[in-house]
């Protein structure tokens, strides 16, 4: 009697079938695919035509195999790959207690050319091994691909060992594969790496050990949606995020173990919608001296990385941890960011104008944030929006804060610095009417300052100047200075080298005031100049080793004084103008 074809056998595409490749056992009973759908589904969704289905133990396996759903159970006893074995147009399941075992150099190879599924369902009890069939040493045989044609593959309760190469153990180039209960041990490189349209539909009580890489799953940022906790990996064991776009919003879980990047991560919109990343508590990014997360760089992107206070999200080197280890995190003109119960560490590597945190233009809140031990921690820069900037922690980071003068009273409260930190106000205009607040650290002011609002400096505000820096109050448009200490928390300006310009009222100033008010180290002309018509009160404020007069002004000019010093070396309280 003619028995049903079993498989259409075709060549390998790195060698030739061999004869006893796919061998079928004397019993053989192939059966057509059940009307219920059983095997591989066509791109229509049903059953593919002409599949067989196969239950009998196979002597080997080897070469190209399609139009079959293979089965094999724990009664084969161990199955010998001896070459790459490859599924198309069918599948490949493997029951409890199954096991293959692979001659050197050999590969399980599902849906490289057609539509294929692998089916692995072990139990803890009776796992299904795949394993070498020669030297129990890592690498001994390729591994396992699922390529973009083994969609909605699942392994559950494998044991995957001794197997791969460099880049990995298990390829998955495949969509929404689902990893169970599985083992990757023993292996030369990497357990999984995801690529291309690869994704985890689930990732859930896996254990990755004795691996030959500190990257225990390498993948692109669109593949880590999948990769959640309570999975199980060798003492510090990475994921690494491989360099590239996510284009749509998307969560990064936490693993249980840092991400790893070693280049730039960019999160710009491919469609309408900003794309937007969400970080979740207890995430920790490791970054190498290139690694960088850009964000809205071309299109609309987002960060949102929210933790908690008992798990926050960390930034921090991967390598050298010291200040400079990494770049920092960049956000562009069409970013928008918040932070939340964050640290950042280490970071301000590269030129002279990186920092933990930089901002180009985009948009950022920032609340309860530490930045410990980075060259610098936060730079903000252009037309930068600051949403909120409150209760944040700066420690060993005393180039703590850059920003332009615009943005000085954007700062809110809570705030703290070492004894050292600063903040470092760029030179630029102040356009809107705002308030410099006493944070606990100075601002450091290196250029000019042009006031062209009403500007109020509390008490206890402390300044170090520059020796370009000047306030320019009223150049162009009205404008006030209200500089309000106490006797107890006094207004200080002070110079960080030599001396430093003072302070300008011009003509377009209102009514101002100067109250409980040290400067210190002014230049060749007056601390205070005042021009025509404006109008200045002076209480309790004191000049001290200035070149120059306290206060000079012009015809026109109304200048009120009360308890006005002149000390150490400065030579006159006033310059009054003559001929009036």
């Amino acid at each position: 009697m003619k028995l049903p074809r079993l498989a259409a056998l075709a060549l390998s595409v790195t060698a030739c079938t061999k004869p006893e490749a796919a061998t079928p056992g004397p019993d053989s009973k192939p059966e057509t695919a059940p009307a219920d759908g059983g095997g591989p589904h066509s791109a229509a969704g049903g059953p593919t035509q002409g599949v067989q289905r196969v239950t009998e133990c196979p002597r080997t396996l080897g070469g190209s195999e399609s139009q079959i759903d293979r089965v094999i159970s724990k009664d084969c006893g161990p199955v010998t790959v001896v070459e790459d074995y490859r599924v198309d147009n069918g599948s490949l399941t493997l029951e409890a207690g199954a096991t293959l075992q692979f001659k050197d150099g050999a590969a399980l190879i599902v849906g490289g050319s057609d539509t294929a599924k692998l089916i692995v369902s072990g139990t803890p009890q009776e796992p299904v091994t795949l394993t070498s069939a020669s030297d129990k040493a890592a690498g001994a045989w390729r591994g396992v691909e699922l390529w973009d044609k083994a969609a909605r593959s699942q392994i559950t309760g494998a044991v995957i060992e001794f197997a791969g190469t460099e880049e990995r153990a298990l390829l998955v180039a495949a969509a929404e594969v689902a990893l169970a209960d599985t083992t990757i041990r023993e292996a030369k490189g990497p357990a999984i790496r995801i690529e291309g349209a690869g994704s985890l539909a689930s990732f859930t009580g896996n254990t990755l050990r004795k691996l030959g890489s500190k990257a225990a799953i390498v993948a692109p940022p669109t593949a880590l949606v999948g990769i959640a906790g309570g999975n199980r990996y060798d003492g510090g064991a990475v994921i690494q995020v491989e360099p590239g776009d996510l284009g749509a919003s998307t969560t990064w879980p936490n693993p249980g173990v840092p991400l790893r990047i070693n280049a730039e991560v960019r999160v710009d919109a491919t469609g309408s919608e900003r794309a937007v990343l969400s970080l979740s508590p207890g995430t920790e990014l490791q970054f190498g001296p290139e690694g960088r997360l850009s964000i809205g760089g071309s299109a609309e992107g987002g960060l949102q990385a929210r933790g908690t206070g008992e798990a926050p999200i960390t930034f921090t080197a991967g390598d050298r941890r010291e200040a400079g280890g990494w770049s920092g995190l960049r956000v562009w003109a069409r970013g928008e960011v918040t932070l939340e119960h964050a640290a950042f560490e280490f970071a301000g590597g590269g030129d002279e104008s990186s920092a933990a945190l930089v901002v180009e233009d985009g948009a950022v809140s920032l609340r309860e944030v530490t930045f410990r031990s980075n060259r610098a921690g936060v730079a903000v820069r252009g037309q930068a929006t600051l949403r909120a900037f409150a209760d944040n922690r700066f420690a060993a980071t005393p180039r703590a804060i850059d920003l332009p003068a615009n943005l000085v009273g954007a700062l809110g409260e809570g705030n703290a610095f070492d004894s050292d930190a600063r903040i470092v106000v760029a030179p630029g205009a102040v356009t809107a009417k705002a308030t410099w607040a006493a944070h606990g650290a100075p601002l450091e002011l290196v250029g000019a300052v042009q006031v062209g609002a009403e500007l109020t400096l509390e008490a206890g505000l402390r300044v170090l100047a520059g020796p370009e820096a000047v306030l320019e109050v009223g150049g162009d448009t009205p404008a006030a200075l209200l500089a309000r200490g106490t006797a107890d928390a006094p207004i200080e300006f002070r110079a960080t080298a030599g001396v430093w310009r003072g302070i300008k009222l011009y003509g377009k100033t209102t009514a101002s005031t100067l109250q409980h008010v040290l400067l210190t180290q002014t230049g060749a002309e007056p601390a205070v100049w005042v021009d025509a018509p404006v109008e200045l009160r002076l209480d309790n404020v004191t000049c001290s080793q200035c070149k120059a007069a306290v206060v000079g002004w012009q015809c026109g000019a109304s200048v009120s004084q009360s308890a006005v010093l002149a000390t150490d070396g400065t030579p006159a309280i006033d310059v009054r103008p003559q001929g009036c």
